[in-house]
């Protein structure tokens, strides 16, 4: 019995590294760590105009498509921090209409976080895939970036790790 927690718990770790390296990879050709992004005024889905980046906190930028598969998955895990978190922001990119982004994000989505995205953004940071995760620090600098799928419990230690609240 102890011989097979021990390897639940190497097989467990492994399999948690290489989500973290994947998503890490992926992100390789993004937009570089440290560097600062330009202000951006977006719209929300209430027709509301939001400002990115907030100034002087932290904050996570989902970035994902409607049509994503993968996305479909996470979006639950990022509508449920909406409540918890203040500084995670979602934003589509790549979307037909507004109406199939509200359709997509849910009943469970804040409207004033879930943001719509342009052109100009998704090429600033060079989003390759989707979903992509950044953390922009208090100073309007790129922290982190990761492309990919991100179980919930990972994104809990992401967000605690670069001190999103």
């Amino acid at each position: 019995m102890d011989k097979l927690l021990q390897n639940m718990v190497i097989y467990s770790t492994i399999l948690a590294v290489g989500f973290w390296l994947t998503g890490q990879w992926r992100a390789h050709g993004m937009i570089p760590v440290g560097a600062p992004i330009s202000h951006y005024e977006l719209n929300d889905l209430q027709g509301g105009r939001e400002f990115l980046p907030s100034d002087g906190r932290a904050q996570l930028i989902y970035l994902f498509a409607p049509w994503c598969r993968i996305c479909s998955i996470t979006i639950e895990d990022i509508n449920s921090r909406h409540a918890d978190y203040n500084n995670v922001v979602s934003i589509a990119l790549s979307y037909q209409s507004v109406e199939e982004v509200r359709v997509f994000v849910g009943e469970g989505a804040a409207p004033n976080q879930v943001l719509l995205g342009n052109p100009a953004l998704a090429g600033e940071f060079n989003i390759l895939a989707f979903p992509s995760y950044i953390i922009i620090d208090s100073h309007g600098r790129i922290a982190a970036r990761r492309t990919g799928y991100m179980p919930g419990w990972m994104l809990s230690l992401y967000l605690a790790w670069y001190g999103v609240e």
